[in-house]
């Protein structure tokens, strides 16, 4: 796991952790990791008091172009917590995605969005939306 922290981590100048807040509630900040290989932690260089404390977390690297291509993305599972220099992150599983996966990361990213947005629809009792395609290549062509 470690080896594809060290390949690709340097690549984003800041990363997105996801954490609960003191009431479980889901909270995101955004951060610049610095890698602690030897203490097997990202330093996450947050202000005291950004996290309720120790527990379940995220971190997302995520980068494109204006247009939302050339994406570059991969996500770590892990935990937050308190060191004697501030809060770190304890990453446990590399999940890669687009552009650090290679096939298999982006078919994985592609089957994921897919479930996640029928599990979406479904528990709110909604279909699939039908997309105006003819209307879509209208406003295209006007611009």
């Amino acid at each position: 796991m470690w080896t594809e922290i060290e390949k690709f981590l340097p690549q984003f100048e800041t990363a997105v952790l996801n954490v609960r807040d003191e009431r479980g509630y889901p909270y995101s900040v955004r951060c610049r990791p610095e890698q602690d290989r030897q203490a097997g932690l990202l330093r996450l260089g947050l202000a005291e008091g950004t996290l309720a404390g120790p527990g379940p977390a995220s971190l997302l690297c995520h980068s494109h172009d204006e247009g939302l291509s050339n994406q570059t993305v991969f996500f770590l599972k892990g935990k937050t917590e308190a060191t004697e220099e501030g809060y770190a992150f304890r990453p446990e599983k590399f999940v890669p995605s687009i552009g650090t996966g290679g096939l298999r990361g982006t078919l994985r990213m592609i089957t994921g969005a897919r479930k996640a947005t029928a599990a979406y629809l479904k528990k709110r009792g909604l279909e699939r939306p039908r997309i105006p395609w003819d209307e879509v290549d209208a406003v295209k062509e006007e611009a």
